[in-house]
């Protein structure tokens, strides 16, 4: 499974987003319910791990749509603090759609969580294409850092995460070896590239939490936005290289619901 792999983004091509969180709250519901996010979230793409270093070229302020939905069974399956669940994420025929699975615990004022995912994505554009499987894990911990009050409050959360890469794909390069779109009469010069490695970002949040209720079936509400920054992969000729950093940043509101108590 040697899959990481890369198109270019000289013009329109763009491949490849690599969420760098997972954008769920850790703040346990303690009652059987669910939550449905909706979210722009941060990314590095593998179609700009193959492009250069020059001026022109700017590896942040990705981000792409993500629509996730987790399930916490609590006291139905005996599981308090379980979630069970997945996202789809990515644009234009390039999705994830990745299956999530984790336990968070509220300590006082703080929430804690680790989140574990993993899937297998392919697509092509432009005449470049990838292949690449990823795995990986987060933690996430929560401050309820101002409550404004009995129904809302402000709240600052920091996740880290590790995600393996491994990937494959073909695509065209330029006589610097960095990618480029292909040219539409053939004369490009196409090369195979494979990657493979553990990624890690940081991500820090800030949201407000409001309607939460203690004795509804509508659980809470959280709008917020964020701001990531990790290591990606490069590639020079289809080789890969020690690699380059990225920051982008997103949005999410997540809506809860379930058991009334």
């Amino acid at each position: 499974m040697k899959h990481l792999a890369l198109a270019l983004l000289a013009g329109c091509t763009s491949l490849g987003p690599m969420p760098s969180t997972t954008a769920v709250s850790a703040i346990p519901a303690g009652r059987p319910g669910g939550e449905v996010t909706g979210a722009a979230v941060p990314v590095f793409r593998l179609s700009d791990a193959a492009r250069g270093t020059h001026h022109d070229v700017d590896r942040s302020g990705n981000a792409v749509g993500q629509l996730a939905a987790i399930f916490e069974p609590d006291r139905l399956l005996e599981l308090p603090g379980v979630i069970l669940g997945g996202r789809v994420f990515g644009e234009d025929g390039d999705t994830g759609v990745e299956p999530i699975v984790g336990y968070r615990q509220q300590l006082d004022r703080v929430a804690i969580a680790g989140v574990g995912y993993g899937t297998r994505m392919q697509a092509n554009s432009n005449g470049a294409n990838y292949t690449a499987t990823r795995i990986g894990a987060e933690a996430i911990a929560d401050v309820e850092l101002l409550r404004i009050a009995e129904w809302a409050s402000l709240h600052v959360a920091g996740a880290v995460q590790a995600t393996y890469v491994d990937a494959s794909g073909r695509y065209c390069v330029n006589a610097d070896g960095n990618g480029i779109d292909c040219a539409d009469d053939g004369s490009s010069r196409i090369i195979d590239g494979q990657l493979e490695g553990v990624y890690p970002a940081a991500t820090l949040s800030a949201s407000l939490d409001f309607a939460r209720r203690a004795h509804s079936m509508f659980h809470s509400a959280r709008l917020g936005g964020m701001i990531s920054a990790g290591h990606m992969p490069r590639l020079v000729d289809g080789r890969q290289r020690w690699g380059d950093q990225y920051i982008s940043g997103g949005v999410m509101l997540t809506l809860g619901f379930g058991a009334g108590e």
